[in-house]
């Protein structure tokens, strides 16, 4: 409770109020109009009558220093003091001091000043006031006094208790106030993205943005309390009492003022992002009651604190302040300035609809164009396509990754922008994580994940993509088409990959990587991630295909050779297939890649220009040699592809001058003709007359009897030579009848389902599915339809994926049209191409390209791109 000597002051005042107006005996001044205050350890004494004021310090128990604070000595000396004051007169002329009691402990009663009042004043009359300002007294008012009533909370227990020792826990508690603030707001990735949506603060649902409206407003005048109180503690502090307030206490209340202020602008501006960051109306109310209870918390600690310790009456929360000017109309700043940055912040979040926090945080985002993951809930067959993982460090801790992902279609029907993809290590069991959770860096649990990291997309050419992972190839079919269950693909939108190594990858703790996508342009995020299966270690070396348990490799993969001592596999020269005989960092003779020949050192380097079949550089002593200005990093083409002449100057490849020839020396001179035409004319070394002239019909050759007939066995399928040197059809169904003559059919050679079977035409083969030839009977098989395989049985299976002729099941032969050979396997062309015979998988052979796309070189790949529209 409070000091004894103070309550022994109360007590005095309270019987010598009662007593009347009488004087006592020794003719002092009754006590008939007086105010009590506590400000900290100090009690004021107020004779309104005569505008007379004491003060006491409070004191422990009764004494203080030692002396013996009795109630009759503070009564006498109160009672000598205001009888023994100094005069108004004199007070005014500014030579107010001090007045002590006469004959008692200096200890007893504290200083104490005459204090103006408008009460004891005439009309006119200038006064000072406590805040040092001049007032004005007339009858329409000036300096008058106040009584404030503080708020029970935290802050202000700091301020009228005076004690250090109550700043310690309430700091602690502005500390939990502050870190709510900072868990909600800031670190709660719910609050900001749901439903794989960023949340924008205008709602596309009116009741939604009616309750934002609701709810900002509430929380403004629930805050405006909060600084309110705030608001009382500055004009305590500001104000100049008859006796200064002891400087500790001073301190402290400054301490508590800026505790509660910082609170107060901290709950506004998070409370307006959280509000503004609601999806619905429900959620928006939850917010509401966040801000509340926060604010409240000092409130309901404060009160918990004085009814434990049994202290509701221990201090004294009304302050009385004398010659109070204006009314804290100055303090109201403190109000205004964060509230009117609040509602710019507001109307600028409004505006760019993006939340304040999620703007600072992450930038401009908005939820236009995402980047879409590839995951079986888009409805593609066969459940594609999940990130894939392998192991390349063998027993060490490297993971090589890849996933795929479509980027929407910009103006110009390309993609916009290489979509940025972010990974987080988790381990399997962790519940699920966000989009941005993953862009975070975190699990599902709001903890951080094992690794993390991202990396920029790159073009992607799907099919192969797909075939190179064991994805059939009727998802590319899918992903092409539009509507339901078609992704529209290069219509509206395009494919991309992020490809990485991941090293000191956690070995033991069964983890998958979960990848999401960013829309550099916009910030939209993919609505959900994807993840990888469970990633288990992989003994083998990098780049081996095939290894022991003790992860000793015994085969590698296309481009690299296997070093016998250390059984790993090293690399080949660049742009090289095999280098088994030549060793590594090298290149085998034939072993370069299409467009790509074998230099004397070894190694492989690109041809020179297009339509070069052959550029191998010649061996010391060769009659022909690379011309003595030609760039050392290409090399002389020395044969052309078909139609292509080399030129002696360049040495490149040209067209052939002369019409429908098929190979020339020189792009003057024909050498050959193409099929179905004979040559004429002769090449005198300068110039030329020659010309390629047409044979019969259906025939392919006719260089022994020349223009308009056939040579022998040259008709083309169906067709078989008469006598008189032309070409004339086969029976029905039938492809060759050259031993059986026009009108029959040779046994094995009818079209597809159909055989001989003992006769001299064609008869269909009923019995057996995918059967091609029958030539003996209708259930016995001779040969099989193309991607089918002849059994020792007579019956006909399927081949592996793409595979257009085989001997066995995995003994690929041919691959379809869009497909390359690769280690036995049928891997995808690049994107709308038809052929990669030369170029290889993932890439396209020159011309090879479907109607409306072409072969373009993209970082050393050949690939099909669309062809520009004529303007």
């Amino acid at each position: 409770g409070p000091p004894r000597a103070a309550t022994d002051v109360e007590e005095l005042l309270s019987q010598n109020m009662a007593s009347g107006a009488a004087d006592d005996d020794a003719g002092n001044t009754p006590f008939v109009d007086l105010e009590l205050s506590y400000l900290g350890d100090t009690l004021t004494v107020d004779d309104k009558a005569s505008a007379r004021t004491l003060q006491f310090r409070k004191s422990k128990g009764h004494e203080r220093d030692g002396v013996p604070v009795e109630g009759d000595c503070l009564r006498r000396c109160l009672l000598d003091g205001l009888d023994g004051l100094p005069s108004k007169e004199a007070t005014q002329q500014g030579s107010a001091e001090a007045v002590s009691c006469p004959g008692q402990p200096t200890d007893c009663v504290q200083p104490f000043f005459r204090l103006p009042s408008s009460a004891s004043s005439g009309t006119g009359e200038a006064e000072e006031g406590r805040d040092g300002a001049t007032c004005t007294t007339t009858s329409a008012g000036g300096c008058s006094d106040e009584v404030l009533e503080l708020s029970r909370n935290c802050y202000t227990l700091i301020l009228v208790s005076g004690r250090a020792s109550v700043l310690i826990p309430m700091v602690a508690v502005a500390a939990g106030q502050f870190g709510v603030l900072w868990l909600v707001a800031w670190s709660s990735a719910e609050y900001v993205f749901e439903s794989g949506r960023w949340i924008v603060p205008v709602s596309d649902y009116w009741p939604v943005n009616s309750m934002k409206i609701l709810s900002l407003i509430v929380s403004l005048f629930r805050i405006t309390t909060e600084f309110s109180d705030t608001s009382k503690i500055c004009r305590v502090l500001l104000h100049q009492q008859p006796v200064p307030m002891p400087r500790r206490q001073c301190l402290l209340g400054w301490c508590a003022f800026l505790l509660q202020y910082a609170v107060a602008v901290g709950v506004l501006f998070m409370a307006t992002h959280l509000i503004l960051a609601s999806a619905t109306a429900i959620m928006t109310i939850g917010k509401l009651w966040v801000v509340f209870t926060v604010l409240d918390f000092d409130n309901f600690f404060c009160n918990f604190i004085l009814f434990v310790f049994h202290a509701e009456e221990a201090f004294e929360w009304k302050i009385h302040l004398h010659g109070v000017r204006q009314r804290g109309r100055s303090c109201l700043l403190l109000f205004w300035i964060p509230v009117a940055l609040a509602l710019l912040g507001t109307f600028a979040s409004v505006s760019a609809n993006v939340c304040p926090l999620t703007a600072l945080h992450y930038g401009a985002v908005s939820n236009n164009d995402p980047v879409t993951m590839l995951s079986g809930n888009l409805g593609i067959p066969s459940g594609c396509c999940p990130p894939q993982v392998a192991w390349s460090g063998g027993l060490d801790s490297f993971v090589n990754v890849s996933v795929p992902c479509l980027a929407p279609a910009g103006k110009h029907g390309h993609a916009s922008a290489l979509p940025q993809l972010h990974y987080v290590v988790l381990e399997d069991g962790r519940p699920q994580p966000s989009s941005l959770q993953v862009l975070d860096g975190r699990g599902g649990d709001g903890n951080h994940g094992l690794l993390r990291g991202n990396i920029a997309a790159t073009p992607l050419q799907m099919r192969f993509w797909l075939t190179s992972h064991g994805f059939k190839d009727d998802i590319y079919n899918a992903m092409m088409g539009k509507g339901v269950g078609g992704l529209g693909l290069y219509s509206s939108s395009f494919p991309f990959v992020g490809e990485w190594t991941i090293p000191g990858f956690p070995v033991h703790a069964r983890a998958r990587v979960h990848v999401v996508a960013v829309n550099p342009n916009t910030g939209a995020l993919s609505p959900m991630p994807v993840q990888s299966s469970v990633i288990v270690p992989d003994v083998c070396s990098p780049h081996c295909s095939r290894c022991m348990q003790d992860g000793d490799c015994r085969r590698c993969e296309q481009g690299f050779t296997l070093d016998g001592l250390q059984r790993r596999c090293l690399a080949c020269s660049v742009a090289c297939n095999s280098c088994d005989h030549a060793g590594a960092g090298r290149c085998d003779l034939g072993g370069c890649r299409a467009g790509h020949g074998l230099s004397l050192q070894g190694t492989c380097l690109p041809c020179a220009g297009v339509h070069c079949h052959d550029c191998d550089e010649a061996p010391q002593g060769n009659s022909s040699k690379t011309p003595m200005d030609f760039p050392r990093d290409q090399l002389p083409c020395r044969n052309c592809q078909s139609g292509h002449g080399l030129s002696p100057n360049t040495s490149s490849c040209v067209s052939c001058e002369v019409e429908n020839c098929g190979l020339c020396g020189d792009p003057q001179r024909c050498d050959h003709c193409q099929s179905g035409y004979v040559a004429a004319g002769s090449w005198n070394g300068t110039s030329s007359s020659q010309r390629c002239l047409p044979c019969a019909e259906h025939c392919s050759s006719c260089q022994l009897l020349g223009r308009g007939f056939c040579d022998p066995e040259r008709c083309h399928l169906g067709y078989s030579l008469t006598p008189t040197g032309l070409c004339a059809t086969c029976s029905r169904h039938c492809l060759n009848c050259t031993i059986s003559g026009p009108g029959h059919c040779d046994a094995g050679h009818c079209m597809k389902g159909y055989g001989v079977q003992g006769g001299a035409e064609c008869s269909r083969c009923q019995e057996v599915a995918h059967c091609e030839r029958c030539d003996a009977a209708p259930d016995r098989c001779d040969g099989c339809l193309l991607g089918f395989f002849l059994t020792p049985e007579h019956t006909c299976e399927v081949c592996v994926e793409s595979c257009r002729r085989c001997a066995g099941i995995s003994d690929c032969a041919e691959c379809n049209e869009g497909f390359g050979m690769q280690e036995g396997r049928c891997i995808a062309c690049a994107d709308h191409c038809q052929r990669c015979n030369d170029a290889g998988p993932g890439q396209c052979d020159t011309g090879g390209c479907l109607r409306g796309w072409t072969t373009q070189n993209i970082s050393g790949s050949s690939v099909c791109m669309p062809t520009p529209k004529k303007s």
